[in-house]
């Protein structure tokens, strides 16, 4: 691939990436010391006092979070975690084609000797490997605050190890999803949108389907039903068979969606810039 696209797509990237995994990893690190504040029996006499409903919307049974392991698990699922791996894959997978159109830039680059195959895969190789930095930097900063608290001899940090790599597997199929849509449009608001209205939709059917026992199948229609990173961490048992499955799933999902990108912009024609 030309040396050009490589330096463009990490120039391009560097600065968000830098900004969001010094964000992972300071809220990993701040949330496993506020979880050293809080009393364990406190912790469960919280949680117990909620409303069933709000109790399913976590997705473990309580005993299991009220451990120090399944406590500092939660933070995986925090919304500071959420709107972290949103951010990454939105604004990522949103400029490779639709933005570079939207701003006028995608003629000059496809003018140079390079194929729009190459220019899709420099992207999402170096975007995946972003993705895979905010992984490790959640769980570095999980470690970490383990160190600092000494909650080490309670919580072995490779428990979080599975919960970083469903982290990085959601994070992998969001950018795939929003790099197909962005393949097919020539506007990267509009892709924005399409991709943030569908991450919404997804997370609403996860809600329901936690909360009503008779829609429980809905999270067969939703890719956040294979993001589960706090039942890793509670039942280590069975963490790596789980995670194979969740995993293997999302991976999968967004391996296919970047090939569809890559059919889809290959064949569409470019408008011209105006």
């Amino acid at each position: 691939m030309n040396r050009a696209l490589w330096t463009k797509a990490i120039d391009d990237a560097r600065l968000l990436l830098g900004g969001l995994v010094l964000l992972m990893f300071a809220f990993n690190c701040l949330f496993v010391w506020l979880t050293s504040l809080v009393d364990l029996g406190a912790w469960q006499f919280i949680l117990q006092s909620l409303p069933g409903q709000l109790q399913s919307l976590i997705g473990v049974p309580i005993a299991k979070v009220a451990t120090t392991a399944g406590r500092i698990g939660l933070g995986y699922i925090d919304p500071v975690v959420l709107f972290t791996l949103v951010t990454w894959s939105l604004a990522r997978g949103s400029d490779v084609v639709s933005g570079e159109i939207g701003r006028g830039t995608m003629e000059l680059l496809l003018a140079q000797p390079v194929s729009r195959l190459s220019l899709l895969a420099t992207h999402a190789i170096v975007t995946t490997v972003g993705s895979a930095l905010l992984a490790a930097s959640a769980w570095a900063g999980t470690y970490t605050g383990l160190l600092l608290t000494g909650l080490v001899k309670e919580a072995d940090p490779t428990l979080y190890v599975p919960a970083a790599l469903n982290l990085f597997a959601a994070t992998f199929f969001l950018t795939a999803a929003t790099t197909l849509v962005s393949a097919g449009d020539n506007q990267r608001w509009r892709t924005l949108g399409i991709v943030g209205a569908f991450y919404v939709v997804e997370l609403i059917l996860k809600i329901v389907a936690r909360m009503a026992p008779k829609f429980t199948w809905l999270m067969y229609a939703t890719f956040l039903g294979a993001f589960e990173p706090q039942t890793l961490v509670v039942y280590p048992e069975r963490a790596w068979h789980i995670s194979l499955r969740y995993d293997g799933t999302l991976i999968g999902l967004g391996l296919a969606a970047y090939v569809v990108a890559a059919i889809v912009f290959s064949r569409r024609d470019i408008p011209a810039s105006l």
